[in-house]
């Protein structure tokens, strides 16, 4: 840039910010003349407007409730309680010595909500009422309260606030503390720890209380070593504390899928006398980390306790490793609490859970069960059936099935029995019959028989759970036999929860003369569908269903299929 023009660049810049510098002068004059104009307001206008902006009534429905109530029942003592395990109704109806009714004085607000059924076969639900605002009278042996109960929506939390009306707070606090510890302590449940939080569950306390030791069929040397070492647990808090170490123990029960493990932990559950947690997942909405410590503070507050943790390889991950060895070291107190795991893949789990001591103490192997587990398993079907006249279960069989399932689990073991049950209930002389009534019945040993070479068959093939040989996992057979033919399923378009299954079906004793039939099966229960026909169908219709099923095994089991 040439000298001059630098020069007269500098001084226009110069100009500008004088320039400027002139107009914010200005504008600074005009705000303090302004100001000095308004002076007569002063800071106080502002305050005054900040305050009345905020003086407006606030919405608090439990503070309004709490004054208006004390209000109307002048001269008495109103206590208020939000606490979610006070519900004096479940308190009275357990013979508490605790009387509650409705008052008729007080207009109660209520509305009707519709209540589905938990199983589309429990029918179509039903109606119930749901309380806004009610009163009841409360006696109890010694007092009598008027309780006002309430409930709103606040934000997204539902609320439901009490307030016990009488002469003497002492006594409605009492009745708060008896009620709540009453209604906190889980009964006829299990707490399950699922998608962020603890919940009593029911359903699977009643599938524990059919559960027995008597039902688990294992060697009674291990059954005895494993019942031995939780039992003797619970009762050895004295021995840990005089030997110095911490009264916690840690089991894993180990081994392929289908050979006692879930049953056992169930026999356990029902046998102990102490609190159950059983642990679905870890996840939460802040994270494993977060269900990790939920879970175990749960376990440290209900000690002593057990808390179950079936298939460890899926729970703990890379991510929660860490953070759940933590915990079951113990840098909290982990006294009284009996660890339960499980695994099907006991050599994916990190070392530092599978051979560290203090964490898991005790490993117990559940394998494929030996010939005389089979046979003892034969022979608890043998008991099981013996009221049952039209079935033939000689001493001679139990030997037979013994040697026949060599390398099966106990859920092939009992899926055999199952499909031929389910076989053989197929054959009653009804209009659903699956057969029709000129045809002799099937002696149980020769149906039996034939389920376990299907099963022996799905072995070979590569299958390892019992499913490979159910239809939906619910316990019916994929082939339904009749004589040595097979059967194989047949989509149908007849509903989106139906398919068919045929089957075919010989028309003498002696297996001469094939008819083939088409069995509507409701997919979600695996039953016959008694609303659609049985229809009989062609024998290549019959072929080519069986050759579709035994591409799909092939390909299940990791072989390739070669068709023209």
């Amino acid at each position: 840039m040439r000298p001059f023009a630098a020069v007269l660049l500098v001084g226009a810049t110069l100009t500008s910010m004088r320039m400027a510098a002139a107009a914010d002068h200005c504008v600074l004059d005009v705000f303090n003349a302004m100001s000095n104009a308004q002076s007569d307001l002063g800071h106080a206008g502002v305050y005054d407007t900040f305050v009345e902006h905020f003086s407006a009534s606030r919405s608090g429905t439990d503070t309004f409730l709490r004054a208006r109530i004390a209000s109307l029942y002048p001269n008495t003592s109103v206590v208020v309680t939000q606490d979610r395990t006070f519900d004096p109704l479940r308190y009275a109806a357990a013979d508490s010595g605790v009387m509650i009714k409705e008052l008729d004085d007080i207009t109660p607000l209520k509305k009707v909500v519709f209540v589905p059924p938990l199983r589309r076969r429990d029918g179509d639900g039903s109606v119930a009422e749901s309380t806004v605002l009610v009163a009841y009278t409360i006696a109890t042996e010694s007092h009598e309260f008027t309780a006002i109960v309430a409930t709103w929506i606040d934000g997204y939390t539902f609320m439901t606030q009490w307030h016990l009306i009488g002469e003497d707070e002492h006594a409605a606090t009492k009745f708060i503390h008896d009620c709540a510890a009453w209604c906190s302590k889980i009964r006829d449940a299990i707490l399950v720890f699922d998608q962020s939080q603890w919940r009593p569950d029911h359903g699977l306390w009643e599938s524990v209380q059919k559960a027995s030791w008597d039902d688990v069929i294992l060697d009674v040397k291990f059954k005895g070593k494993v019942q031995h070492d939780y039992r003797s647990f619970f009762k050895s808090e004295g021995v840990y504390k005089n030997l110095g170490v911490p009264w916690k123990r840690g089991l894993i029960f180990l081994g392929p899928p289908g050979n006692g493990k879930t049953v056992s932990v169930k026999a356990i559950m029902k046998d102990v006398k102490v609190p159950i947690l059983y642990v679905k997942s870890f996840h939460t909405y802040g994270g494993d980390e977060l269900g990790i410590r939920m879970i175990f503070s749960r376990a440290r507050a209900e000690a002593p306790c057990v808390l179950i943790l079936e298939d460890l390889d899926s729970l703990i991950t890379d991510m929660n490793r860490s953070f759940f060895l933590n915990e079951v070291d113990g840098l909290e107190d982990n006294d009284g609490l009996l660890l339960i795991g499980t695994t099907n893949h006991f050599d994916k789990l990190d070392p530092a859970l599978s051979n560290r001591p203090s964490r898991f103490d005790r490993k117990y192997e559940f394998p494929n069960p030996s010939h005389s587990e089979r046979r003892q398993y034969a022979v608890y079907w043998q008991r099981k059936l013996s009221s049952n006249p039209d079935i033939q279960f000689p001493d001679s069989l139990l030997d037979e099935v013994a040697d026949k399932t060599d390398k099966f689990s106990f859920a092939y073991l009992k899926e055999a029995f199952v499909s031929t049950l389910l076989t053989l209930a197929g054959r009653e002389d009804h209009p659903d019959t699956l057969i029709p009534p000129a045809v002799a019945p099937l002696p149980f040993r020769t149906v039996l028989l034939e389920q376990i070479q299907q099963l022996r068959e799905s072995l070979d093939k590569g299958g390892d759970t019992a499913s490979m040989a159910s239809s939906w996992g619910m316990g019916s057979p994929l082939a339904v036999h009749a004589g040595h033919s097979g059967g194989s399923q047949m989509r149908s378009g007849a509903g989106a929860g139906a398919v068919r299954m045929a089957q075919s079906i010989p028309m003498s004793p002696g297996g001469r003369g094939q008819q083939c039939f088409s069995i509507p099966v409701d997919r979600l229960t695996g039953k016959i569908d008694h609303n659609q026909p049985i229809r009989p169908v062609a024998q290549a219709d019959l072929q080519a269903a069986q050759a579709q099923a035994q591409a799909q095994a092939q390909a299940q089991a990791g072989q390739t299929v070669f068709g023209g």
